[in-house]
């Protein structure tokens, strides 16, 4: 099955489907369009963020940090730090946890 395939059944909004669940992690594919954001939120435990395709822009709320993430590009996401991401263009990611 294709990624985009299952991604495509709502019109808007961040678009999330679980992939995989194991006893200690999870995969879940996104679909953003351009300029919808995943607003602010923490994750408990350590994370990846895999993009792709597509731009996005993950942020830091308490510093600021900025990572710009092309296709194939990836940022680690500590665990319990506020962020968001936000969609330069249509996008297709991987968060990895």
């Amino acid at each position: 099955m294709k990624l985009s395939e299952l991604l495509t059944s709502e019109k808007t909004g961040p678009v999330f489907r679980p992939l995989f669940k194991a006893q200690n992690g999870r995969l879940t594919a996104i679909r953003l369009l351009k300029d919808e954001v995943i607003k602010e939120h923490k994750s408990p435990v350590p994370a990846m963020l895999l993009v792709l395709e597509g731009v996005v822009v993950y942020k830091e709320l308490v510093d600021g940090l900025e990572h710009r993430l092309g296709a194939m590009e990836y940022t680690e996401i500590p665990p319990d730090i506020m962020h968001q991401v936000t969609a330069e263009t249509d996008a297709y990611c991987i968060l990895i946890q």
